[in-house]
């Protein structure tokens, strides 16, 4: 019986212990195409894209924001739109870790620009930054 009871938790326990060399396999690397980081005084603002290659159709803009690069700023009130499109869509915020998604329609990868609306909760001060998609370089071609 206690043998039995050995093999039932034998697999688990190399489930366990194989799960981070799986997760790793999920994390981006530097050929994963990204946008340029803007600022906003001492925010630093990242958009990455669902899926990672920004084309025609519905895309997910997940926008990263950080005071000084990195304490989450979670403060915000963040909006999407298409540059020259006229609807703000205001992004869902994931968590408190400056965080915040929304899918947006994507017509032309190569002319489209993504405008990010930025206002600070309970305040009127607010900014836009401008993210052209076809500035989207992978992290290796970023750091030549």
């Amino acid at each position: 019986m206690l043998a039995e009871r050995l093999k039932r938790v034998k697999y688990p326990s190399v489930i366990v212990c194989l799960l981070p060399l799986l997760l790793m396999g999920c994390a981006g690397s530097e050929d994963t195409p990204t946008l340029p980081i803007k600022y906003w005084d001492d925010i630093e603002v990242s958009v990455e894209t669902r899926p990672p290659k920004v084309k025609v159709g519905m895309v997910e803009f997940v926008v990263i924001t950080a005071t000084k690069g990195v304490k989450p700023s979670n403060e915000l009130v963040v909006s999407l739109r298409m540059e020259g499109r006229e609807k703000w869509h205001q992004a869902i915020q994931d968590g408190f870790l400056g965080v915040y998604r929304r899918v947006v329609n994507v017509r032309d990868p190569a002319k489209d620009v993504l405008a990010v609306k930025l206002r600070v909760k309970r305040t009127e001060d607010e900014k836009i930054l401008y993210f052209p998609l076809a500035q989207q370089q992978t992290r290796a071609a970023a750091a030549q």
